[in-house]
């Protein structure tokens, strides 16, 4: 049996695949409308600012897609899963449930035992 001429082959669909523009080219391009809306007004700390808006976007993100799972999305990053827990942690995204409430005793508290001298 053999292929028809309307089905590319395997290597073909590979070579068909338009790749998305890279990262650092939309990066730029928001970056650049940022300082266009400034308007010469003074800007400072515009390096973290820009690292702390797009590591939230960054971390949800991956989470989709490794349909939160965790270990997957460290390692997706390159970072270790306490890494990733504390920076969750840091924007909120962290899904934690509440530690359970601690029930105090009906018993009276026990007083220190005296020593003897």
């Amino acid at each position: 049996m053999t292929a028809s001429k309307d089905t590319p082959s395997p290597k073909r669909r590979k070579q068909s695949k338009v790749s998305p523009p890279p990262l650092k080219d939309s990066a730029k391009e928001a970056i650049a409308h940022f300082l266009d809306t400034l308007d010469g007004e003074p800007c400072s700390e515009l390096y973290d600012m820009v690292l702390k808006q797009i590591e939230e976007p960054l971390l949800e993100a991956v989470l989709d897609y490794t349909q939160h799972n965790q270990s997957h999305a460290a390692a997706m990053l390159g970072l270790n899963r306490g890494t990733l827990r504390k920076k969750l942690r840091q924007h909120g995204l962290l899904n934690e449930p509440e530690p359970p409430k601690r029930r105090r005793s009906a018993r009276t508290p026990k007083t220190p035992a005296k020593r003897k001298r």
